[in-house]
């Protein structure tokens, strides 16, 4: 899967910094481009791996290059003071390569959650690809403002992105660590996450065919499934590490390499484990599995490891255990990997985090109860009568509750 990612704000520029690592450190790359957009010149400076041609300040007029202070509505002033020279920079990183645009945000600062959701209608109305919010939210313990910019950029981006992956700082960030600490590690785990999903498509070896192939349209399907959407991931160690220097020697004299006799039972354990370690472990964000309206499962590991009656049994499991109405599934061979690993995209999700943050909104899937009650209460008048009396509900009301999320916010 070929991506375009785009950090906007301090932590979202430290996402895409760390994803940029990521990428690097994979056999196949999924990144096309990436951008760091910021409204503090010193942050961006301290970005570690993007190179600086990437880096790009904006908003100098409104926000003296030293950031917004927590200010939302000065991060929207400050995108809309450099809108022309942001869709420049962001047309260079946009080749016809990019099935995926991801921007990446926390909607606790001013600059991520105020500057987000006008980039990516710019970016929705200008390109027909896919535009993705990989949304970041706040800590409980950071402080009311930050949590007022969260809630309000929850509810922009819904409207304009095709998407959202969250993340759930609270969940993840370490009992007695502050946000300062914990930091690196947060955005880290966001990487990895993100990037073992988008490399899964990536080729690995010519020599290995996967048995159901995972491309950019499982995820895209995938997502489509609703606003919301979470990562969950799991490993298991099925081999010796080897050095670098004896894995090379290997190759060269041994066909087999990568190919080794399994043990069937042994096999059908490692991929059965994983997999509910994927899904019953945290994901990025906590949420009820029978809310779930689409899913794509995705593992990968050694060829001998991955086996197919494995792989079709944990696939009934999970989509038992969501009640998706779709779940996709692929596997991705790597003759030279250590462990076989599973990434879990869980998409429609319903939230208690979501809740907490937007009381007013329902976000759950269409087939769910408060929704199947809103459509029988307006057709009651018309059943009540046989359906004689002229129809005096909105019908466009009643499409609405199964079409949408929110029919009575």
């Amino acid at each position: 899967m070929k991506i375009t990612a785009i950090g906007v704000g301090g932590a979202g520029c430290r996402v895409v910094d760390a994803l940029w690592r990521d990428d690097q450190s994979r056999d196949s790359s999924y990144l096309t481009a990436t951008r760091a957009l910021d409204t503090d010149t010193g942050s961006l400076d301290r970005l570690e791996s993007v190179p600086k041609s990437v880096r790009v300040p904006f908003g100098g007029l409104e926000t003296k290059g030293t950031g917004t202070d927590g200010d939302r509505v000065s991060g929207t002033a400050a995108v809309n003071e450099d809108t022309t020279a942001l869709r420049r920079t962001i047309d260079d990183a946009i080749t016809s390569a990019v099935e995926v645009v991801v921007v990446v945000a926390s909607l606790g600062g001013g600059t991520g959650s105020g500057a987000t959701p006008h980039l990516i209608r710019r970016l929705a109305d200008a390109y027909d690809l896919p535009v993705y919010a990989v949304s970041i939210l706040p800590a409980e313990s950071e402080n009311a403002a930050i949590e007022t910019n969260a809630i309000d950029g929850l509810r922009s981006l819904r409207e304009v992105a095709t998407g959202q992956l969250l993340f759930d700082n609270e969940a993840w960030k370490p009992s007695g660590q502050s946000m300062a600490e914990s930091r690196d590690r947060l955005n880290a785990t966001v990487a990895e996450r993100l990037g073992a999903l988008f490399a899964a498509g990536e080729p690995n070896s010519p020599d290995t065919v996967p048995e159901s192939v995972v491309d950019a349209s499982e995820v895209i399907n995938t997502l489509a499934g609703g606003q919301f959407s979470t990562i969950g991931h799991g490993s298991q160690q099925v081999r010796e590490v080897e050095s670098g220097l004896r894995s090379w020697v290997k190759s060269l004299f041994d066909s087999s390499a990568g190919r080794e006799d399994v043990d069937t039972v042994e096999s059908i354990k490692a991929v059965d484990t994983t997999v509910r370690r994927a899904a019953l472990g945290k994901l990025t964000l906590e949420c009820d599995l029978e809310t779930v309206s689409r899913g794509l499962l995705i593992i990968a590991g050694p060829p001998n490891w991955l086996n197919r009656q494995a792989i079709a049994d944990s696939r009934g499991w999970l989509s038992r255990e969501t009640n998706a109405i779709q779940l996709r599934g692929g596997d991705v061979p790597r003759p030279d990997a250590t462990h076989v690993s599973v990434t879990v995209l869980l998409s429609g999700v319903a939230s208690d985090r979501i809740s907490e943050l937007t009381p007013d909104c329902d976000y759950s899937p269409w087939w769910t109860p408060p929704h199947i009650i809103g459509v029988v209460a307006r057709l009651r008048p018309l059943i009540a009568c046989g359906g004689s009396a002229p129809i005096v509900f909105p019908l466009g009301d009643c499409l609405s509750n199964l079409l949408c999320r929110d029919w009575h916010r």
